[in-house]
């Protein structure tokens, strides 16, 4: 049996969550900011939208902060993204709905 060990491209655990966020938003600055002091809420460009109802989805990080991934027009207006393994603090669910809030309320899913 052969000795089989993955590699895994991590500069400080530390910094995981909020590296991984830094590179999704560098990838896509025409979709995707970050708000709030947590640094922790990814929000679509595009809003908020007078009027419309402020889509926020999140969760823990697991192996990377993939929630962020579902943020965009069409989709949903911010994502807070949590530790790994750890659902979002309040502070980080609260800059998220902070960042959508167009005047109709916000939908937590």
């Amino acid at each position: 049996m052969t000795d089989i060990r993955t590699k895994k491209l991590i500069n400080a655990p530390e910094d995981l969550i909020a590296e991984a966020i830094e590179g999704r938003v560098a990838a896509h600055p025409d979709m995707l900011t970050v708000e709030g002091a947590t640094g922790r809420a990814v929000v679509a460009v595009d809003g908020p939208r007078e009027g419309k109802v402020g889509i926020v989805i999140g969760g823990g990080s697991g192996h990377e902060p993939a929630f962020a991934g579902y943020v965009g027009r069409g989709l949903a207006d911010a994502a807070a993204v949590g530790n790994v393994f750890a659902s979002p603090s309040p502070e980080q669910i609260m800059d998220a709905a902070r960042a959508v809030e167009g005047g109709a309320g916000v939908m937590f899913l």
